[in-house]
């Protein structure tokens, strides 16, 4: 049985340790076939496996890079029938014979059209450490102002007593394990630049009859902060434009992008005709709407969404026409409670009375920098976001650059 390996790699020096790894933790690495768009800098080289006949290869310059979907279209077309095919990300560990593990999982399912998918764990890439072995859900906390909706990792209750996987509504994007046709009959939309990726695998796949599953134990792990590695909206800046590198900036794609997914969500009409790249026929918008608890035409997740219960939720009252409001808060602390150092990210989330994230608003590196550049004892950050139910609490997670997760800090609103 023949496994297509989906790699769409951008300037990482962790895509050569990923394919390692891979290679050396499958069960039958002879049934292994790789589909690699290497978007690569001078200093990279894939001579190590330029000879290997399972290895197909598109070699661009990182210049000439047109984003995250565009990659993983070009990729698909290097599919020749393999029975499997499993899409990564270049930056991964994997568990020992995760190929057996994860086709056992596909049969244990019972679905003809299954797909195993979720948030992976965690990893350091210095130490190959792998930070956890609990298995993580997808979780939606909020719609963006640009009609996706984000999504976090929640460990599995019970998953220790579970002997197959669970369903699941969403697919993510840095891992997913399928039947190869999939290849075939979910076309890459390449317009789409980075955001809205989850969504659009996730109705799409649904509404083309594959069923959605979270596995029951960690296959697969992941590196998410990617502190380490250049992106690729930091490299498409004016400097590059203004010396004919790229031809457009990646915001000017990426506000393109969002409003071909707000129509095929049906969050708005823009009379676009989406072609291959559309919803399927095999279910509808709507069922996949019932399925998974959210109103897309109001932007609402339902209760048991937001809490991550097992789909699927079949609520057709009018769940989602609650009153909503405005709400803006100024998160204050002393910078004492974090004192200026190397942070790169920081999780922050406003909570409910019972302790359920309500709205998460992360802090990246250059937001973190400016809140520094303010001469004041004390941190503020403010944010402003659509809420229907009390906000109790705030919470916000400390990650420092060299050494990871590193403080909790938490106050009452």
């Amino acid at each position: 049985m023949k496994i297509f390996v989906q790699i769409a790699s951008y300037r990482d020096p962790e895509l050569l340790p990923t394919i390692r790894d891979c290679i050396s933790k499958a069960k039958h690495p002879e049934n292994l076939t790789f589909g690699i768009c290497w978007q690569r800098d001078e200093n990279e080289s894939m001579e190590e496996f330029a000879n290997d006949p399972r290895f197909k290869i598109l070699d661009y310059h990182w210049t000439k890079s047109k984003g995250l979907c565009w990659a993983r279209s070009e990729i698909q077309k290097l599919w020749e029938g393999e029975e499997y095919t499993l899409q990564l990300d270049s930056h991964h560990r994997f568990l020992q014979d995760w190929d057996v593990e994860l086709i056992e999982m596909m049969k244990m399912t019972g679905s003809k059209k299954p797909i195993i998918t979720a948030y992976a764990g965690m990893y350091e890439p210095k130490t190959n450490k792998l930070l956890n072995i609990e298995p993580y859900k997808m979780v939606a906390y909020n719609f963006t102002p640009g009609g996706t909706i984000l999504f976090k990792p929640n460990e599995i209750p019970n998953w220790k007593e579970l002997d197959k996987p669970i369903p699941a509504r969403f697919v993510s994007g840095h891992f997913f394990f399928t039947i190869g046709k999939h290849c075939e009959e979910y076309k890459y939309d390449p317009n789409i630049y980075f955001a809205g990726d989850e969504i659009s695998l996730s109705i799409r796949s649904f509404t083309l009859g594959y069923d959605l599953f979270h596995p029951h134990k960690t296959v697969v792990w992941h590196e998410y902060t990617r502190a380490y590695k250049t992106k690729h909206w930091t490299d498409f800046n004016e400097e590059n434009k203004k010396n004919g590198v790229v031809e457009e900036q990646w915001w000017e794609m990426d506000t393109k992008a969002k409003i071909r997914i707000r129509h095929m969500l049906q969050e708005e009409d823009h009379g676009i005709n989406l072609g291959e790249y559309g919803l399927g026929n095999v279910r509808t918008h709507r069922d996949y709407e019932l399925y998974a608890g959210i109103n897309f035409l109001d932007r609402k997740l339902h209760p048991k969404t937001l809490k991550g219960e097992n789909p699927p939720v079949n609520d057709e009252t009018d769940w989602h026409k609650k009153e909503s409001f405005m709400f803006t808060y100024n998160i204050i602390f002393p910078r004492l409670e974090a004192p200026e150092d190397d942070y790169d990210f920081w999780a922050i989330s406003f909570l409910n009375d019972l302790g359920n994230e309500i709205y998460r608003q992360d802090a990246n590196s250059d937001e973190i920098k400016e809140l520094y550049e303010v001469k004041s004892d004390y941190v503020n950050i403010k944010r402003t976001f659509l809420v229907d139910e009390k906000t109790k609490s705030w919470s916000i997670w400390l990650h420092h650059k060299q050494n990871g997760w590193v403080k909790q800090i938490t106050g009452e609103i």
